[in-house]
């Protein structure tokens, strides 16, 4: 059921993204969301999406001292729990993409080894012609984009990565089994085509625990 009503708030999840990039343009378009306003977007998303199914839900921001770490949202049912992680990808490179593990292995130490949980990674990117931002796409989903017409018309050519996201996450945290999703929510103001180079990661796990390594 959980799983579902993320699926469906993803979906929406790229017009609630639309909307905001419009009524504050051109900030995002120049500089993107900031973590916390993309998590904080999703988890509104989520929220109403229970709602409207009946389900009541909290939310609330796990606090942490590291400033540098992303923001993780806690999403509580009366059954399962949702650990949201918000991470702006501003540069697709290693050290970037480290804070994300790290806030991943942070979340998986506060799991409640009775409890059903799920993880619903969030990421925006501008794309720039460093190699690491040409080989995201690549990265996140496992595989090259099926699109791949539309980002060379956007002048993006994109570049397979060796490593992946989920391969990562296996190796390091033994997650399995997510959906990795890239979404292109904003369109052109005069022409409403889609804009590749903005691009809006989701990674969702469902049933996690904590690996037995930690």
């Amino acid at each position: 059921m959980i799983s579902e009503l993320v699926a469906v708030s993803i979906e929406q999840f790229q017009a609630d993204c639309l909307q905001l990039c419009t009524q504050h343009y051109p900030t995002v378009h120049n500089r993107g969301m900031r973590d916390r306003h993309l998590g904080r977007l999703m988890c509104r998303r989520v929220l109403a999406t229970l709602e409207k199914e009946g389900i009541a839900a909290t939310l609330e921001q796990v606090e942490c001292d590291d400033v540098m770490m992303p923001p993780v949202f806690r999403i509580r049912t009366s059954e399962a729990t949702l650990w949201v992680i918000a991470h702006r990808l501003q540069s697709a490179n290693l050290a970037r993409r480290s804070s994300l593990f790290q806030a991943i292995g942070l979340t998986l130490k506060q799991l409640n080894p009775s409890g059903d949980h799920h993880l619903l990674l969030l990421s925006d990117h501008w794309f720039d012609r460093s190699k690491a931002s040409k080989q995201l796409p690549s990265w996140w989903l496992g595989q090259m984009p099926e699109n791949i017409q539309g980002y060379l018309q956007d002048g993006i050519k994109l570049l397979p990565s060796e490593l992946s996201l989920s391969g990562q996450l296996q190796t390091q945290f033994e997650l399995s089994q997510g959906v990795t999703q890239l979404h292109h929510p904003l369109k052109r103001l005069h022409t409403n085509t889609t804009l590749h180079r903005y691009a809006v990661m989701t990674a969702y796990y469902s049933n996690i625990h904590a690996p037995t390594s930690m």
